[in-house]
């Protein structure tokens, strides 16, 4: 992912939460095998986005290598919900699981 494109996600997807009034984001990253300061704050804008639109977000399939490099990086995803799985990440989404705090998987 560039930041062009990464930009552009953002864009479409707070007009789609807007249009369609939805009310989960679902973020898919596991083919993301690195991530630089400008994307880990993407996708924390996009999930902040969503927030203020009124949709929890949940970010799934992140990489351990992604992960160490947004703790050294300083970026944090806050009342943002991670899972490893797509099918965790739904789960939560749609209310199957008790409401756990941000960061349980």
């Amino acid at each position: 992912m560039d930041d062009r494109i990464a930009l552009q996600l953002q864009e479409d997807l707070t007009a789609l939460i807007e249009k369609t009034g939805a009310r989960g984001v679902l973020i898919d990253i596991s083919s993301l095998e690195i991530v630089d300061s400008f994307i880990g704050r993407m996708i924390g804008n996009i999930s902040a986005m969503s927030q203020i639109l009124n949709a929890n977000t949940v970010i799934v399939g992140i990489q351990p290598s992604v992960a160490i490099t947004l703790v050294e990086l300083g970026i944090t995803f806050a009342d943002v919900r991670t899972a490893l799985t797509v099918e965790r990440g739904m789960e939560i989404l749609t209310g199957v699981e008790d409401s756990e705090k941000v960061g349980d998987e």
